[in-house]
This record gives C-alpha cells, structure tokens and sequence, in this order.
C-alpha cells in the first residue's frame, strides 16, 4: 500500500512540474523528452549559455595581457639584437670584398685605392667622394700610406653605422695587414629597452 501511494505521487502532474523534469506518456517520444528534460536541467543549474558560446572574464583577459607583455620585452631586444648582428655581418663580408679589390686595384695600379668609390663594389669611379652606403653602413678609406722605402704600402678601410644615439657607432675595419675583420666598438650593438624607450 506505501509502495503504490509513492508511485502516485511520483506520477502526479504536481511533482513533475516541481522538478521541471517531463515524463512521457505511452505516446510521446523518448528521445524529444530527454532532451526538454536535459535543457530544462542545465537552465535550473546556470550551466546554459545562449547559443552555446561563453565569454572571457576580465581576470583572464588580464592574465592574457601579462603574458603577451613579458613576451614582448623579452623577444623584443632579442629580436633587436639578432637583426643588428645580420647587418653587421653583411659589412664585414662587404670589407672581406673591400680586401679583395684593394689588392687588385694594388696589382693593377701599384698603390692601393685612395678612395672607396674607386672599387667596383663601391662605385667604380675614382672620381667619387671617400664614401659608400652599402647595406646600411658607410665604408670610406680610413688611412691610406704610400710605398717608400722601408714603408710597405698600407691602407685601412672602415664600415660605420650609427644605430643608437649617445652610444659609439658600431665600427668594424680590415687593413693590409689583416685577414679578417675588427669590430672596434663591441658595445654599439647591445640592444636596451630604456635606450629605445626614451632616445
């Protein structure tokens, strides 16, 4: 007798309706049921977002923004950094050729060039100024000594660029009497966030 007074409650319209759940009657669809009964229950727990999309709370907005700016101040002088380096490496391979053709401008003419212009990397026209921009630093003659006597013929030629203000200018040089190479100045290419802030 309990067991068939708690079917009735249980089946009663009033109950159903008190836990938002539907069952169905001998006609209706199961599956159409189950789902009315699973939206139903996700609406009572708040689980339920309109067109199943959710946004960002601000929390996790910030942490994203925290993020992304560690990122940029650590790969920017990184970045900085290795982009001065290619160049710098594209002028010593410029003075490496510079070498080259001073030494056949020497063959040819008995002296080494007065001017970079005269060098056919550089110009080709010994008419020219003592100067060439070629991937983004100025070469130019630094020193140029004539044979005589006990005096051996020499020359230097330098590759400038001036990458920060208040800072030397990266300056690498080659001569008669070396093979590769001098970086003059090892600090000009050291990338610093407060130098590109506020110079």
């Amino acid at each position: 007798m309990v067991v068939r007074e708690l079917e009735e409650v249980f089946n009663s319209l009033d109950h159903q309706q008190a836990q938002n759940v539907h069952f169905p009657s001998t006609g209706e669809d199961y599956t159409v049921i189950k789902r009315q009964n699973r939206l139903a229950g996700a609406l009572k727990r708040g689980h339920f977002h309109v067109c199943g999309k959710g946004g960002f709370t601000l929390v996790e907005l910030v942490v994203v923004a925290a993020i992304v700016a560690i990122l940029a101040v650590v790969a920017t002088p990184a970045y900085i950094n290795y982009v001065n380096r290619t160049k710098q490496g594209e002028a010593a391979s410029m003075l490496f050729t510079a070498r080259l053709e001073m030494e056949e401008f020497y063959t040819d003419n008995g002296r080494y060039a007065s001017t970079i212009q005269c060098l056919p990397s550089f110009g080709n026209t010994c008419s020219g100024g003592n100067s060439a921009v070629v991937h983004h630093y100025t070469f130019h003659v630094s020193q140029n000594v004539a044979a005589s006597g006990a005096t051996a013929a020499y020359y230097q030629v330098a590759a400038t660029r001036q990458i920060y203000t208040g800072v030397a200018a990266d300056q690498l040089t080659i001569s008669a009497t070396t093979d590769t190479p001098i970086v003059q100045n090892t600090t000009a290419l050291k990338f610093s966030i407060f130098q590109w802030i506020f110079q």
